[in-house]
């Protein structure tokens, strides 16, 4: 998967190429590890050098407080909900609006990705957000149940004991998605009752085995090579982590390569590397599976009686956009945005577009409920 100079072993050698692959392999934001494509511009110092701080981001700082959820089989999940104020606040429907907005997150990730939708939509109506189960602040898993049916438990799970019996609108990105389709599939009666909207973001409903990011080689090849690359790296956990150290040059290019399209501040850049380094290459290894198995087609007919909104990225190495293009002829009523200039983590890379999508599906489930 990565072409390295040919040496005498040593430590530091074998921690630099090990370290190079466990990054790529941590770029799996929505359910693939990536391959590395190094251009001229390798190292990121410039970046830094000509960083604007009118540029810089406060990430990682919007907190609120939730209850921990304990699943049937005793993860705890780290759940958070930025209620409205007391008055109603800026909510367009005023302080009798009782919809919630629950945002799921992607593989690797955890909830610090949603920063610029919890920021917009905050004190606009209910938000609850949470760590997917082995995730952020969420305990870890059983490997055998780091599934997509699984996480769907879990999500039913929130909407019963941190959402409530109002009515929901569900955002996913990426695996979040996968995660809202399986819930379709297998409690299509919440769907036009509790739930009336649903946004898929980066997302994919299936076909990911067959699926390289490496450009020659086949993707039931890709499948064959990565599963044992990531088995041995999990038995070298000390030299894996020290290669993904956020703040690396070559870290930087890397994450840079594999989450966006365009150019983006250097901090955007440094907010999803802190946010994949978070996430243990074991974790990253017990989810991997999952996405060869999926198959969540049969979402879509419940998927329909709902108001949606698909959005996809056009350079979206991890899942490409022709997934986005299923997705849309699928749900012929969604309201949907094909995007150039943007990699898997549109939801940060044109956030004022998603946040624009995202709030016009708002108004038109919130005119459905009146």
């Amino acid at each position: 998967m990565i072409m390295v100079e040919t040496r005498p072993a040593s430590s530091s050698g074998r921690g630099g190429a090990l370290g190079l692959a466990a990054s790529v392999l941590a770029l799996a934001g929505g359910g693939i590890a990536l391959g590395l494509e190094l251009e001229r511009r390798l190292v990121s110092k410039r970046l830094h050098a000509d960083r604007d701080e009118a540029d810089e981001e406060p990430f990682f700082s919007l907190r609120s407080s939730g209850p921990t959820l304990i699943t049937p089989d005793g993860v705890r999940l780290h759940t958070e909900v930025d209620e409205l104020p007391v008055d109603g606040g800026a909510s367009p429907a005023g302080p009798d609006d009782e919809l919630t907005l629950v945002l799921v997150h992607g593989y690797a990730l955890n909830m610090d990705c949603w920063h610029f939708q919890r920021k917009f939509f905050r004190n606009k109506i209910r938000i609850v957000l949470y760590d997917q189960r082995s995730h952020g602040r969420s305990s870890r898993s059983a490997s055998e149940l780091c599934r997509v049916p699984q996480l769907a438990e879990d999500l039913r799970q929130v909407l019963d004991e941190v959402v409530g019996d109002g009515p929901v609108v569900l955002v996913g990105h990426s695996m979040g998605g996968m995660t809202i389709m399986h819930l379709a599939r297998e409690d299509p009666e919440l769907f036009g009752t509790r739930i009336h909207g649903v946004a898929l973001f980066s997302t994919a409903a299936g076909e990911m085995a067959d699926y390289s990011p490496i450009r020659g080689l086949p993707g039931r090849a890709f499948g064959r090579i990565v599963e044992p690359a990531m088995a041995v790296l999990n038995r070298i956990p000390e030299v894996v982590e020290r290669g993904r150290t956020a703040g690396s040059d070559l870290s930087f290019v890397v994450t840079k390569k594999g989450s966006y399209g365009s150019d983006v501040p250097p901090s955007y850049v440094e907010f999803m590397n802190e946010m994949l380094g978070q996430t243990p290459m074991s974790v990253i290894s017990d989810f991997y599976p999952t996405f060869a198995d999926l198959d969540e087609y049969d979402a879509f007919k419940v998927l329909t009686t709902v108001e949606t909104a698909v959005i996809g990225g056009e350079d979206d190495s991890i899942t490409p956009i022709k997934h986005t293009d299923k997705i849309i002829e699928l749900l012929p009523g969604a309201d949907v945005r094909r995007l150039p200039g943007c990699g898997h983590m549109g939801i940060i890379e044109h956030h004022e577009i998603f946040n624009g999508v995202l709030a016009d599906l708002l108004t038109r489930v919130r005119r459905n409920l009146r």
